[in-house]
């Protein structure tokens, strides 16, 4: 049976597993040696046996308590970080309906050996995560019947290249890497979307702190309490969907002529008529925005780490979190896994270079399924996936707005890179971008400033070179850059009143920045 389904194929070389035997839990313990490679300021006793820990007790309340089954499919439909994702710092303190009045947190402290383990966890685990996945056998947060579906726990500490599942507060099973459930399954992990503020610094003012004190959301991407602005809905858009100054710029500057540019009549108001002499001021109104972008197989390889991408991405990076270089120095059989079909929508970061060496980033998050179809072949209660064909669809964020586009001081080039997050630690890199300056700028006739003259006018161009400086995420996928010129057309072709708008392309994506009228 074949479903175009894409998602579910990440998983594919990422997990890893806990053995079933007896002694696994002693086998879970940091070692003392290991400790004291972590810095003094991280206070991890085990995040191995902790994170497997949470997740048998996760497992016992679920498979007993369908009124706290309901409450965790409720609090994920909420969306809050964009995905169905329960936060636990969040939801922890909400009453469970049903449940005489208990919280979560109340019912799960039911299932732990006492307070102190519970309080234990919380610490080690500031972001901790419950996370519903969309599995190819249809379950999800939607579908999921939580009145009579008892789901498993699952995991992102990985073994020997498999994983294992918890029932009641015990190993059921296991899948290998290649693998993914047919059951309906739950996943304990950390959240990359959310980060504690700077002011909360331990664990006394952790637990003393309301949530809206201790957190907040990485970037306003990821905030899912607030609503969207709606999207454009394609790269071929009907003229009701564009400024009537962009049609007007179609229709006056045409597409195939070096000397008329589309962007100097929606910037500066120019027409053909303007010639070499004639003037234009610039429009504050317009900032360019990415309406759509569409991913390749390349890119697939990349973002879901299969063989010729970047395999098993750190994923743990936080302070209070267990490093990695501990767990694989201690246990050189278990890792942190980063296997997509635990970790839900992937975050896309475009960093624009304007020509001036300014800098600026937009963050977006999209389910997998919105951006690929894949066919995969199936069997089994434990499914296994072999993808066959791989096809990249379009996508239209709703709201990546860049700057507005002064030609006269952000150059004739911008330089966009295109990564897909997998951590939350920064880095700084520098670089250089060279970008011709139009020098036909100066007072007008009118007594303002103005660009004279259309494209680069009767003046010489010039050629700057600007040093930039742009703080990033280490781990991350790569996607490559795509460059815009001032130059390139916005609308392509017209057929009626459906416009094809202009895109530029690499290797791994193709992209569509035009200009949009804020006001």
């Amino acid at each position: 049976m074949k479903k175009n389904l894409f998602f579910y194929l990440y998983f594919c070389t990422c997990l890893g597993f806990i053995s079933c035997s007896e002694d696994w839990k002693d086998e879970l313990v940091i070692n003392e040696v290991a400790q004291k490679e972590i810095q003094e300021e991280y206070v991890i006793p085990s995040m191995v046996s902790g994170m497997n820990r949470f997740s048998e007790i996760l497992s016992k309340a679920v498979t007993e308590n369908a009124e706290l089954r309901s409450f965790l499919k409720k609090e994920a439909l909420k969306t809050m970080d964009n995905d169905y994702d329960v936060f636990y710092p969040r939801s922890k303190n909400e009453i469970v309906s049903g449940s005489a009045g208990k919280s979560f947190r109340e019912i799960l402290a039911e299932y732990a050996v006492n307070e102190e383990e519970l309080v234990d966890i919380e610490e080690q685990f500031p972001l901790l995560t419950i996370y519903v996945p969309e599995l190819p056998s249809g379950f999800n947060a939607n579908t999921w019947d939580a009145k009579n579906e008892i789901p498993y726990v699952a995991n992102i500490i990985l073994k020997n290249d498999s994983t294992s599942f918890y029932y009641d507060g015990e190993i059921a099973g296991a899948i290998a890497s290649y693998e993914i459930p047919g059951c309906p399954t739950l996943v304990v992990k950390n959240n990359e979307r959310i980060r504690l503020k700077e002011k909360i610094t331990g664990s006394a003012l952790l637990r003393s702190a309301s949530y809206e004190d201790a957190y907040e959301f990485i970037d306003e991407a990821f905030d899912g309490l607030n609503s969207q602005p709606t999207p454009l809905r394609a790269a071929t858009l009907p003229g009701s969907q564009l400024s009537p100054v962009l049609i007007t710029a179609y229709n006056e500057m045409g597409v195939s002529s070096p000397v008329y540019w589309q962007r100097d009549h929606i910037y500066y108001g120019m027409t053909k008529q303007t010639g070499s002499t004639g003037y234009g001021y610039f429009d504050p109104r317009f900032s360019e925005k990415l309406v759509s972008i569409k991913f390749n197989n390349e890119a697939y390889n990349k973002m879901a780490d299969q063989p010729g991408g970047t395999m098993g991405d750190p994923l743990m990076t936080e302070k209070n979190m267990l490093s990695i270089a501990a767990i694989q120095t201690a246990h050189p059989n278990y890792s942190i896994g980063d296997c997509l079909w635990t970790e839900g929508r992937f975050e896309i970061r475009i960093d624009l270079i304007t020509g001036s060496g300014s800098t600026s980033y937009k963050l977006f998050n999209v389910d997998p399924q919105e951006i690929f179809d894949v066919q995969y072949t199936s069997s089994g209660f434990i499914k296994s996936f072999i993808p066959e064909i791989v096809i990249g669809k379009e996508y239209y964020p709703n709201s990546t707005i860049f700057e507005k586009w002064n030609l006269e001081t952000e150059g004739y080039k911008w330089k966009f890179i295109i990564s897909e997050v997998d951590t939350q630690t920064s880095i700084t890199q520098t670089g250089t971008i060279t970008s011709e300056y139009a020098t036909n700028f100066g007072i007008t006739n009118g007594g303002y400033q103005g660009k004279i003259g259309l494209n680069f006018g009767a003046s010489a161009k010039r050629t700057q070179t600007s040093t930039y400086t742009m703080t990033t995420t280490q781990g991350s996928d790569d996607l490559g850059t795509v460059e815009l010129y001032f130059s390139d057309p916005v609308i392509k072709s017209a057929s009626g009143n459906n416009y094809t708008l202009f895109s530029i392309s690499n290797e791994y994506v193709e992209m569509t920045v035009i200009p949009v009228q804020m006001y």
